[in-house]
């Protein structure tokens, strides 16, 4: 007869897995325009604090779409 629960842990991350994660991380906010040098010294915590910030900055510069007809600029000849 089966248990009734099936007690499964999720598995742990290796540690090079993690790193690879974390480099991952950096080289996003390297491209987003953050300092390479002040990112080394970082600890993983604040780096992703980093990224949960940089992901709400570019949300909040989209412009939202206007609804209706787009005016086109009339060209001189």
């Amino acid at each position: 007869m089966k248990p009734r629960k099936n007690y499964r842990c999720r598995p742990k991350k290796s540690g090079a897995a993690k790193r690879q994660k974390v480099l991952s991380q950096i080289r996003r906010l390297v491209a987003a325009g953050h300092d390479k040098e002040r990112l080394d010294r970082m600890t993983t915590v604040e780096i992703r604090d980093l990224l949960k910030k940089a992901g709400k900055k570019k949300a909040s510069k989209a412009k939202p779409k206007k609804a209706g007809k787009t005016v086109k600029a009339k060209v001189k000849k």
